[in-house]
């Protein structure tokens, strides 16, 4: 009898593989840090956890950076891509505090889509507006759950790695101002008071449509086209000599 497998059979392996490598257990190291055993192990589940919202929020902002559209283009494609740098930065932190402790730091881009604890992007997010609110939401998610964990590392009595979730949280805050004040004077409702209530309650993102902003966006262009003309005539048309810098 042929026990040779079959083309489908190598197939249906190749892609049972991946999954099953995503299954593994995390492992654990010895280590002389004087934390006790139970306490490590809580500590790097948390940080686990962090690290895969980190990797996803950076993709994310990555995805803004490489896809908005419109007004501003230039400095929001820019802006975007220090933002996921800074995420970048955290995650690097966040992955060497876990092996620090001995664990296994889990932070594939497979694992962080299957736990991570921020939205996805909106499917047609196009415009400036549109990514701007996206990312306030989603960053504000992440910079609450950031504050919770230094609650949580206190209470678990690892002072360090509360004072790591302290400063990845100052440094988040810093990039949703960044990302906010394009908002606090033209759409403040854009902002929500509670990132990612609406979603718990199954109400997709808060702040309103992607189609109102796009609108909001285009009558905010046509105002600036007014402002650039008069602006214009008053000094003979003489242009900027530079550009905005975050």
């Amino acid at each position: 009898m042929n026990t040779q497998p079959t083309p489908t059979d190598q197939s249906q392996q190749r892609q049972s593989g991946p999954s099953q490598q995503g299954q593994r257990r995390p492992r654990t190291f010895r280590t002389a840090v004087g934390l006790p055993d139970q306490t490590r192990q809580a500590v790097v589940g948390m940080l686990n956890q962090s690290l895969a919202d980190t990797t996803d929020l950076m993709t994310q902002c990555k995805f803004a950076h490489w896809n908005v559209k419109g007004m501003n283009f230039y400095q929001l494609h820019l802006l975007f891509d220090e933002i996921a740098e800074v995420f970048e930065d955290h995650a690097d932190i966040i992955a060497e505090r876990t092996t620090a402790l001995g664990g296994e730091a889990t932070g594939t881009v497979r694992t962080a889509a299957a736990t991570s604890r921020i939205p996805e992007i909106p499917p047609d997010a196009t415009t400036g507006p549109e990514y701007v609110a996206a990312l306030v939401e989603r960053v504000g998610i992440h910079a609450n759950n950031l504050r919770s964990e230094i609650e949580a590392a206190v209470q678990h009595d690892d002072e360090d790695t509360a004072d790591m979730y302290t400063e990845l949280s100052r440094e988040v805050d810093k990039q949703l101002y960044f990302l906010e004040a394009h908002l606090q004077a033209v759409n403040p409702d854009a902002i929500p008071d509670s990132p990612g209530a609406s979603m718990r309650r199954g109400g997709g993102s808060q702040g309103g449509r992607p189609s109102q902003y796009r609108q909001q966006s285009q009558q905010g262009a046509q105002s600036q086209r007014g402002v650039n003309r008069m602006q214009g005539q008053q000094t003979g048309q003489q242009g900027y000599g530079g550009r905005t810098r975050y």
